[in-house]
């Protein structure tokens, strides 16, 4: 494996001639002479040579190994960063860990902030002076993210550049971001851009008081932190997929029949405890059959779509609505007694008509649903609100269908 082979020296002509004999030594290396204090990062098959005057010889192998410390401290670092991340913690919780660990190998304070249709949005912010934040935090609020940091976040979340101000007393800002510059005594300012497979979502944020300076050589690491904070939102983002599609039902984008036994046997447990009321409605599409056989399976998919949204914009926020398999769907009424959920099943009826969801589709012939409603009995099952509400349903389809009855024992 091709490696590196870095000379460190104060004698340019002897470094030179050091390099050549080297390099025809060793063709594949790459021999850098030179550097002027500069040591890059160092992989396992490098070698560093260090050759100087015997004075100077102690002061360069000194710096040498204050810049490989740095590494292995930086190393360490990412290191704690991917255990966080594979942790199971909250996205909220790991980007306050993300600005909190910042603050140990960059400024004194950080913070996350994130672009949504223009807007910015602050995610976490922290700073090792508390009492300093909390008053950055109210300036901040009373002047607006905007007004303070659009300047300088611009080409941070327009062009995915960098932003590194070693002086900000020297720099060229708006009114307000100087105002805030001034009040909290900041030196020095690194942002970097925080970047999805979507394209830039936000910045990394670094800023330091007096007397720490932050330069260019700390760019790396403030880079590392922000793609590290990409991947922590990227796999928040999967996981909430992940759970979306373990609980919804693929076709209508409600709640499926796996949720649906999970939900329930919750609430009526809750309706136990607290002695709240609990109702349920079975819903059936009538005659869904004739519907499928008729116009087609495809049309029958998005009869059975649109019927979803009617139910889901008819029922309360707090209702939760769910497809229990084919055309028969489920809604569950927590806080609600069966006086109030036959209320609900008729306005239901009523917006299912309206609403005429095949004529929407081009289609003339109209549809109507039943509804079969039951309530929950202290010290019963979960499962006998679904039998009784089926019951129910039965004895709407036997009566006329596009109608609602109530379970009676």
């Amino acid at each position: 494996m091709a490696h590196t082979i870095f000379i460190l020296g104060t004698d340019t002509e002897h470094c030179k001639k050091l390099r050549d004999v080297l390099q025809e030594r060793n063709p594949e290396a790459e021999v850098i002479t030179s550097i002027e204090g500069q040591v890059p990062r160092l992989r396992e098959s490098d070698v560093v040579i260090i050759t100087s005057e015997e004075r100077n010889t102690g002061v360069l192998y000194r710096h040498l190994l204050d810049k490989l410390e740095d590494q292995v401290h930086r190393a360490q670092f990412l290191s704690e960063l991917m255990r966080l991340f594979s942790s199971s913690l909250q996205i909220e919780e790991v980007l306050e860990k993300v600005v909190t660990k910042s603050t140990e190998v960059l400024g004194d304070t950080a913070f996350i902030i994130t672009k949504t249709d223009s807007k910015l949005k602050l995610e976490a912010a922290y700073s090792t002076d508390q009492h300093r934040i909390v008053r950055m935090l109210m300036s901040a609020l009373n002047s607006s993210l905007e007004a303070i940091g659009a300047n300088l976040l611009r080409p941070v979340l327009e062009d995915g550049s960098s932003v590194v101000v070693e002086n900000l007393q020297l720099s060229t800002v708006g009114s307000e971001m100087r105002k805030f510059i001034d009040e909290f005594g900041l030196i020095s300012m690194i942002a970097t851009p925080i970047r999805t497979k979507e394209g830039i979502i936000g910045a990394f944020l670094s800023i330091s008081a007096a007397p720490h300076t932050m330069g260019e050589q700390d760019l790396a690491t403030a880079a590392d932190l922000s793609e590290f904070t990409a991947l922590a939102v990227e796999n928040a983002r999967l996981v909430a997929e992940l759970q979306k599609s373990a609980t919804t039902d693929s076709l209508t984008g409600v709640f499926n029949t796996r949720f649906f036994n999970e939900v329930l046997a919750r609430e009526a447990a809750r309706a136990e405890r607290y002695q709240t009321p609990l109702s349920l409605l079975m819903i059936d599409v009538d005659s869904f059959k004739v519907v499928n056989d008729t116009y087609g399976h495809v049309v029958g998919n998005k009869v059975l779509t649109e019927l979803s949204r009617t139910l889901e914009h008819t029922v309360r926020t707090t209702d939760l609505v769910f497809r229990c398999g084919g055309d028969e769907f489920g809604v569950v009424l927590p806080g609600t007694t069966l006086v109030g959920a036959m209320r609900t099943a008729e306005k239901i009826l009523q917006k299912v008509q309206s609403s005429q969801i095949l004529q929407s589709l081009g289609y003339s012939c109209p549809l109507t649903v039943s509804i079969g409603v039951s309530d929950y009995k202290r010290g019963a099952h979960y499962e006998s609100l679904v039998a009784e509400a089926d019951q129910a349903l039965y004895q709407s389809k036997r009566a006329s269908k596009n109608c609602a009855r109530a379970f009676s024992a």
